[in-house]
């Protein structure tokens, strides 16, 4: 699980914002956010407002699957068309989401 709050440490830094400031941001303390990133229990319910404020979504990826996300995560990476930091890819623990669009055969 000390993947997902790398992710999360990362996007905060990548937005310039304090744990202070990301724990006003979701009604939660810094201490709450500090305890997280270091890899305390994480609620999904905590996980979910931190990922909407960060501009993250987290995902379940079937783990047959996990290493062909990563590659197109990276490579789209390295293009620089990713608003994820550059240092490693997103957590990828998961699915499409709801409202991805169908590619066409």
């Amino acid at each position: 699980m000390a993947y997902i709050q790398d992710q999360i440490r990362q996007a905060r830094e990548a937005r310039n914002l304090t744990q202070g400031d990301l724990g006003k941001r979701i009604g939660q303390p810094q201490s709450s956010v500090s305890r997280i990133e270091r890899g305390g229990d994480l609620r999904v319910s905590t996980l979910l407002e931190m990922a909407r404020v960060l501009d993250l979504e987290p995902m379940l990826i079937p783990k047959r699957l996990v290493p062909a996300v990563r590659a197109l995560v990276e490579r789209t990476a390295d293009r620089g068309h990713s608003k994820a930091p550059a240092e490693s890819s997103p957590p990828l623990v998961g699915g499409v989401p709801e409202d991805a669009e169908e590619e066409s055969s």
